[in-house]
């Protein structure tokens, strides 16, 4: 008789099902106490989480391989997977195993993916999960393409059209997606991770995921957006119209919402609104310039630290710390809407009193926005109510903070969304004790005096020792047996426990239950009755308290609209009190932003680095741009040594730019910024070896993106371009870059170099000018004073610079030989090679090898001898001469 199939059983036969059903999926199966894995979904788990692979059936030649992880910890591994890209099928048993006749039904509960998260400890506090699907994408460019980018944690949902694939790669930076969802028939198709490669430009793109073709249908993505949020039409959301652009954008928010609830297993009842996002009205910056200005992101290893965001962000809230890195990546690019920003900072910063007021009345304002989503997904416990009366008492304090006097536009807008009845606030503090357990199912929640069945119930349960010693009393007196013991355990329930030498006393009504070594342990029919209607009013505790709970879930659902209004009003006050709070203590000052094309700053300050190295030890610099007005230059040519803070200054008024559209204050002492509508930042570069691009591929490649985009209104950041190549092809490039900037776009532009001979330029361009950083030089010691004066370096200090980061002696002293031969020969790009020139002025091409050893004074004497005018003795006196010379230099080396 041949073995079974060990995958031929009926829970394997479960699990195949399920797994076939999503095979893209992880999948965990609840048995007992575990979540269990089988087959190479073991292997991959086991690989990834470290966790131990076994098998079933290991006697068998082809056991099934297994993995399982206890299931109050699979919370700790998931984040696991997910940064492994990986998505998580969870498969729940539907019913209590000790009820089940035969196999315990179960089902797949949930789908855990990058983007759909809900689990607190998947979440990041200080930044955004967005499942961002796209529409149009291969499909040419005549109707332009489709975003939708979905926070479902929180229900937000924005919209974008975008023109062609860079303005969607403009878009995909912003929002900084962790996942994708495409139309099945673009991800299936060829050449599609390759187009995502190049819109994510070089960077690894997110988890992809597909839906099905008809679901993005322009018509039907309308009827089901309609029918899911409840609505007659999408005119509300400005969404009303028949055209490609409106279809592709409601095709994408379609898919990317029933995924979510596909995978989520909820409705997603608190997805409220679609918000639509015009580009033009924001300051755009692309993946490039936020890595290079680090603007929420390090380009050390990704996180927060030492960026602009950590920089600014003394928020009290998460919310409010997600906000206001929103409002860095997508500053605003409107006058008056950066006018409303700025004088709600100017008037907390101008209030201390006030402003302290309110960032500690923040304090108490929990997650608010998540809080909300997980009561409406059904994730929810009674901490996160507890959490929400106290977010709903601290906005009372903060409305109460701003009742009084004149308030900016942007407060006023905020304080209607703060009021409220007090009636919700009331209920849930009233109702649910102030340290809740977890678990919504074992009772604990809800305080004593307020429901007249909980409390007789409660009574029963907290009598039972009572009842209980009186009971073990009662039968010790009446059977003589002062040894008699009545007691209780979780296998067993209650028990009348006797020592065995006294079984011939035991009444004939009462029932063994266990023998022990001993002792018997017997239950009476009285006993029996009583420990039914304990064990039962335990049970029925815990079903009364869910029922009460679950109405109080059901009075915070009836008011979603509001308390999501409240949570974005006091993120926005988060915000705000947070950059008042920076200007104050960093003495920035309110800058003025209008429609021109200037750049004025005075004592401008890189916020990160001063942050780093501490107020008044930075040195502060000025900035005049125009790229209209004659008496300012619109280019700026930066030259001097490394290290004396070239890069740091250009960044620095790039920075000033965002904060200040941002409508943050800026760190200067003065400022005026004509509105920017783009930065472009040419700065470092690495090779890209998955697209075939060296590293100076890839510097002319974003090169080219500047110039064919910039326009006069830009702001161009360029640091040491052309220096990939051969030093006249590099130069020959920076010369003509330069010119296209200043000629064609006409922009504001800084550009750091070390091609001194660019500063020539500003003889031949009247916006361009010449800045370098002031050095002080003694001796053999270089000193950079950091400050940024008008003119033109001379050197570059690159050998003093080398000796600072250890260089080996012998190295530098080499370099300085070779630099010195370079000098004596006047071998430069001033008399060689040289934009500009004619090929007449040019001079005869020379080699000089650089390596060579160099030229002794013993041997140039000896070379310059006229053998046939020396006499003799002469000739004799000569060689004498030059053997003692020689042997000096030979001591001497």
């Amino acid at each position: 008789m041949g073995k079974s199939d060990p995958l031929d059983t009926p829970m394997m036969r479960q699990y195949l099902a399920t797994k076939a059903e999503h095979p893209d999926c992880l999948l965990f199966m609840r048995m007992g106490d575990f979540y269990e894995i089988f087959l190479d979904d073991a292997v991959e788990a086991s690989r990834l989480l470290g966790i131990t692979l076994t098998s079933r059936n290991k006697d068998d030649p082809q056991p099934v391989a297994m993995a399982g992880v206890p299931h109050h910890s699979l919370s700790q591994h998931l984040p696991k997977l997910l940064a492994a890209g990986k998505r998580v099928a969870i498969m729940d048993q539907l019913e209590d195993p000790k009820e089940a006749k035969g196999l315990v039904k179960r089902g797949l509960s949930r789908i855990i993916s990058p983007g759909t998260c809900f689990e607190e400890e998947l979440l990041e506090p200080h930044s955004q999960r967005l499942l961002v699907a796209l529409s149009g994408l291969g499909e040419g460019t005549q109707s332009g393409l489709g975003l939708a980018a979905v926070d479902l944690a929180s229900g937000g949902v924005w919209l974008e059209h975008c023109a062609h694939t860079q303005a969607l790669a403009q878009a995909l930076a912003r929002w900084r997606p962790v996942e994708l969802v495409l139309p099945q028939r673009v991800a299936d198709a060829e050449g599609t991770g390759q187009r995502l490669a190049e819109l994510f430009e070089g960077q690894l793109p997110p988890p992809v995921s597909a839906m099905a073709d008809g679901l993005w249908a322009a018509e039907e993505a309308r009827r089901w957006l309609c029918q899911q949020l409840r609505v007659g039409s999408l005119a509300a959301f400005d969404l009303d119209g028949d055209g490609p652009e409106i279809g592709h954008m409601l095709g994408s928010a379609c898919a990317a919402l029933r995924y979510g609830i596909r995978n989520s297993g909820t409705d997603l009842g608190h997805v409220r609104r679609l918000v639509r996002v015009a580009a033009d009205d924001h300051l755009v910056l692309d993946a490039h310039c936020q890595r290079n200005l680090e603007v929420v992101a390090n380009t050390r290893d990704g996180g927060r630290a030492h960026t602009l965001l950590a920089t600014i962000d003394r928020c009290r809230s998460a919310p409010g710390s997600r906000l206001l890195g929103q409002w860095l990546l997508r500053p605003l690019a409107r006058c008056q809407a950066i006018s409303q920003r700025h004088e709600a900072v100017a008037f907390l910063a101008a209030d201390s009193r006030r402003r302290g007021e309110l960032r500690r009345a923040l304090d108490d304002v929990y997650d608010l926005e998540r809080l909300v989503g997980r009561v409406a997904c059904e994730r929810t416990n009674a901490r996160d109510l507890v959490q929400l009366a106290s977010s709903l008492q601290a906005a009372a304090v903060i409305a109460d903070i701003f009742r009084d006097g004149l308030l900016p536009e942007l407060f006023a807008n905020c304080l209607p969304n703060l009021l409220s009845d007090g009636v919700l606030c009331s209920e849930l503090t009233k109702n649910i004790v102030d340290d809740p357990p977890l678990s919504i199912n074992e009772g604990g929640m809800i305080r004593p005096g307020l429901d007249s069945e909980l409390d007789e119930l409660r009574a029963i349960r907290t009598n039972a020792g009572d009842w209980l010693a009186r009971y073990q009393s009662d039968q010790a007196r009446e059977l003589g047996l002062k040894n008699l013991k009545v007691g209780y355990n979780k296998v067993f329930g209650y028990y009348i426990e006797l020592g065995k030498q006294f079984a011939d006393q035991v009444p004939a009504n009462w029932v063994r239950k266990q023998t022990l070594v001993n002792a018997e342990r017997y239950i009476s029919e009285e006993l029996k009755e009583y420990e039914d209607k304990v064990l039962g009013a335990e049970d029925r505790i815990r079903v009364r308290e869910r029922l009460i709970f679950d109405a109080l879930r059901q009075q915070v659902l009836e008011q979603l609209d509001a308390l999501q209004a409240c949570s974005e009003s006091l993120a926005v006050l988060d915000c705000v009190a947070s950059l008042s709070e920076v200007a104050v203590r960093g003495g920035w000052c309110r800058p003025e932003v209008d429609e021109s094309t200037t750049c004025e700053l005075v004592a401008a300050r890189h916020p990160v680095v001063e942050a780093v190295v501490g107020a008044g030890r930075f040195i502060a610099n000025d900035c005049r741009l125009d790229a209209e007005a004659q008496e300012h230059p619109r280019l700026l040519i930066i030259t001097g040594p490394n290290m004396a803070g070239k890069s740091t200054y250009i960044r620095q008024i790039a920075l000033c730019t965002i904060l200040a559209q941002a409508g943050s204050f800026v760190p200067a002492t003065a400022a005026r910024m004509g509105i920017v509508d783009r930065i472009f930042t040419r700065i470092g570069a690495g090779d890209e070896l998955a697209r075939n691009m060296s590293t100076f591929m890839v510097e002319m490649a974003e090169t080219a993106a500047i110039l064919h985009n910039a326009t006069r209104r830009s702001l161009v950041i360029l640091d040491e371009v052309g220096r990939g190549t051969s030093t006249f092809d590099g130069l020959s490039l920076a010369w003509a870059i330069t010119e296209h900037l200043h000629d064609v776009p006409a922009c504001r532009c800084l550009f750091a170099t070390h091609y001194h001979e660019l500063t020539d330029l500003a003889e031949l361009r009247p916006g361009i000018h010449n800045c370098t950083v002031a050095v002080a030089e003694q001796d053999d010691e270089v000193v950079f004073l950091h400050r940024i004066v008008d003119g033109a370096a001379t050197k570059s200090y690159g050998i003093h610079v080398a000796r600072l980061a250890g260089v080996p002696r012998a190295v530098v002293a080499r370099a300085q030989e070779v630099q010195q031969t370079l000098d004596e020969l006047n071998i430069s790009l001033t008399q060689a090679e040289r934009p500009g020139s004619r090929p007449q002025d040019l001079p005869a091409p020379m080699q000089l090898s650089l390596f060579a050893p160099s030229i002794s004074k013993t041997v140039q004497d000896l070379a310059a001898l006229e053998l046939d005018e020396l006499s003799p003795r002469q000739a004799w006196k000569a060689l004498e001469t030059l053997v003692r010379q020689a042997r000096r230099e030979a001591q001497g080396s």
